[in-house]
């Protein structure tokens, strides 16, 4: 008989499906970029016009894939990180490392969340606008930051729980 998943194990794989779509909607931006650049040369070089949004447009494009999918780099293990020391420790010790700073990332992200939302609001209450040709307001941006950092929150506590489930430290899908 098959155990009904707890509440965590369901949020877990609801985390991971969000996680998922966000990497392949960034994925999908960088490949219509990939696209549009030569596009853009093109039409210069025929002299039909250009598309003047195309490297503001990137730029957004790259911000915020960068910052959305941060959580789901962490939780493949792709990102850059320095196992050295976990690998010489003995198996518990190494284990209780890894929930400490797992710990750690949770608490600081949490941190950055909060001060990206509290720069969010205001920059919502002052309506700033950047000094661009695409001129989306700036509170836009530090939310996608604020997010961000909110999923990297979780996706740390989601390791501290795979952690101690697993009954041995994260590693890698990336080969990093």
């Amino acid at each position: 008989m098959q155990a009904t998943p707890s509440f965590l194990d369901l949020f877990e794989a609801g985390f991971e499906q969000v996680n998922r779509f966000i990497a392949a909607l960034v994925a999908l931006s960088i490949g219509v970029f990939t696209l549009l650049i030569p596009i853009d040369l093109f039409l210069r070089k025929l002299g039909w016009g250009n598309l003047p949004w195309l490297h503001e447009g990137a730029e957004y494009a790259l911000y915020i894939g960068v910052f959305l999918s941060a959580a789901w780099v962490l939780n493949k293990g792709a990102h850059v990180r320095v196992d050295i020391v976990i690998a010489a420790l003995p198996g518990p010790v190494a284990l209780r490392l890894e929930r400490l700073l797992d710990i750690g990332g949770a608490l600081l992200c949490a941190a950055m969340c909060y001060c990206g939302l509290t720069g969010t609001i205001g920059e919502f209450e002052l309506g700033t606008l950047p000094d661009k040709d695409l001129r989306i307001p700036n509170w836009y941006m530090l939310l996608v930051f604020a997010v961000s950092f909110a999923l990297l929150a979780i996706e740390f506590l989601l390791r501290y729980r795979r952690a101690g489930k697993a009954g041995e430290i994260a590693s890698s899908e990336a080969g990093f």
